[in-house]
C-alpha cells in the first residue's frame, strides 16, 4: 500500500534494485492485465522482480535482504537514495544464489527466516551488521542438503505468522512459538510437513483482522 508520489524500489532475483515513482505504474481495474514490467524497468533476460518496497520521503531505517542460499544482509536506507531505472547492485550474489526477500526494519526488529523443508530461525537484526550495497552479507541459517530459503519475515507488534505449503495447507502461529536464537543456527521446525501437505512455500506476517489473498502458480 502506497501513495502515488512515493518511490517504489524493485528488487530482483539477480540482486539488483530499480526505482520509479508509484504514479509511473498505470492504474487499472482488478481484472485488467496490467503493463509488462519490462516496459517500466530495464531488466535483463531471466531477471524477475522478487520484492517491492514503497518508500516515503525522508524515511529512515534499514533494508534487510535474504537469499535462497541462506545469506542475510542489512543496508542503511540512505544507500538507496539515488537509484534509477537502469538499476544498481543491492546485494552481491554468488553463482546459483538468488535474492528472495527484502523488508524494512527499524534497527531493533527480530527476523524470521523460513526454509522449503520447514526449518525456521528467529534472531535479532542486531546480529547482522550494516553493510554497503556491493557486499554478500552473512549466514542467516544453516541449511541441510537440498534445502533452501523460501521466505523472510520481520516481526512487529501484534502480528502473527501464517505458513502456506505447496499443496495449499495453511497455519497461523504466534511469534512466541519461535524462540530467539543466534544467527546462523539450524533453527526449529515450523510444523509437520509430509506428502499430503507438501513443503513450505511461504511465511508471512499477518494481523488477525486482515483478509488473505492466495494465488496459485496457474
Amino acid at each position: 500500500i502506497t501513495s502515488t508520489h512515493n518511490d517504489l524500489l524493485f528488487f530482483t532475483n539477480f540482486g539488483k534494485v530499480y526505482s520509479i515513482k508509484a504514479y509511473e505504474v498505470p492504474e487499472a481495474q482488478r481484472a485488467a492485465k496490467g503493463r509488462a514490467i519490462i516496459n517500466l524497468l530495464q531488466l535483463s533476460q531471466d531477471e524477475k522482480v522478487t520484492a517491492i518496497i514503497p518508500l516515503e520521503k525522508d524515511q529512515k531505517g534499514n533494508l534487510i535482504m535474504a537469499t535462497r542460499n541462506g545469506l542475510i544482509k542489512k543496508t542503511d536506507l540512505t544507500e538507496f537514495a539515488s537509484i534509477r531505472k537502469v538499476g544498481k547492485i543491492a546485494i552481491k550474489l554468488v553463482e546459483g544464489d538468488k535474492l528472495i526477500g527484502v523488508d524494512l526494519t527499524d534497527g531493533t526488529n527480530d527476523i524470521l527466516i523460513a526454509s522449503n523443508k520447514g526449518k525456521c530461525i528467529r534472531f535479532n537484526e542486531k546480529d547482522v551488521r550494516v553493510m554497503g550495497r556491493d557486499t554478500q552479507g552473512v549466514k542467516s541459517i544453516q541449511l541441510d542438503k537440498n534445502d533452501y530459503v523460501i521466505d523472510m519475515a520481520v516481526i512487529k507488534n501484534d502480528l502473527q505468522f501464517i505458513t502456506i505449503t505447496e499443496n495449499g495447507y495453511g497455519k497461523r502461529t504466534n511469534p512466541e512459538d519461535y524462540r530467539v536464537q543466534s544467527r546462523g543456527g539450524k533453527g526449529v521446525k515450523a510444523g509437520n510437513f509430509n506428502e499430503k501437505t507438501g513443503n513450505l512455500v511461504a511465511l508471512k506476517v499477518v494481523h488477525e483482522d486482515q483478509d488473505l489473498m492466495l494465488i496459485a502458480d496457474n
